[in-house]
Formats: structure tokens, sequence, C-alpha cells
């Protein structure tokens, strides 16, 4: 089980019941004290081996407007937080921005990378795939 959250007591759950740590829609930088903290804890409660951890990336590629809808939806989305437009400009929309967000991720330490589509364009898979692989 992954639990996820921002404040100190969701990164207790992680160590206390959990298997790991799940990030989301934040960049790597802000990624990796997450993920420290999260070992920090594991080791606290002196859990065997480490968290699994596991970053969440927003992505939408394709054409402007594919990648418009996708911003238009994620606003939609977080608009009761007051940060809908933050989380909309933190979306990644070219190959070499997920490519370069993927391998910051497992550069601090992420055993994996879920890349969180926010288009319903069934082409999003194949775009994803040429761009990672």
């Amino acid at each position: 089980m992954l639990f996820g959250g921002f404040a100190p007591a969701a990164i207790e759950r992680v160590s206390r019941f959990g298997d790991g740590f799940l990030g989301a829609a934040l960049p790597p930088r802000y990624m990796a004290p997450l993920f420290r903290d999260a070992e920090a804890v594991w080791e606290k409660y002196d859990r065997p081996g480490r968290p699994r951890l596991v970053a969440q990336a927003n992505v939408a590629l394709g054409p402007e407007s594919t990648v418009e809808q996708a911003r238009r939806t994620i606003r939609a989305y977080y608009d009761f937080s007051g940060r809908a437009d933050h989380v909309a400009e933190g979306l990644l929309t070219t190959p070499h921005a997920i490519r370069e967000a993927v391998d910051a991720f497992v550069g601090i330490g992420a055993d994996e990378v879920m890349l969180y589509c926010w288009s319903s364009d069934v082409d999003q898979v194949d775009r994803l795939a040429d761009a990672l692989f």
C-alpha cells in the first residue's frame, strides 16, 4: 500500500502502515526531500529494506488542441485548491520534458514513475511510448 501527501503525518503513515510513498504533481527538486523524509521515517520505525518510492508526473502530448484540452481538464479538477493554474503550468507537454522528468525522478531514487495523462486522446499511449522508448 502506498501513501501520498505532503504533511508530516502522511509521511509517518508510509512507515507505520504502508509499503511506500506516492509523490504526485511535484517536480523532482521538490519531491527529493519528501523521498528522503519517507526513507528517514522508515528507518525510525526500523522497517526492513526501504520504502517503495513512486513519483507521478502530469503529462499530455500532441497537437496544441490536445494540450489545451488537458490544461482545461487539470484546471477544472484542481479548481477547489486555489492552485489550479500552478498545477496546469507544471503539465509536461513535450517528449523532452517528459524524458527529463523521468530521468530526474529516477535520479532522486524513484522506483517507478507514473505518467498521469490528462487527455482522453487515445493516441497518448503511442505518443508517450515513442517519447520514452
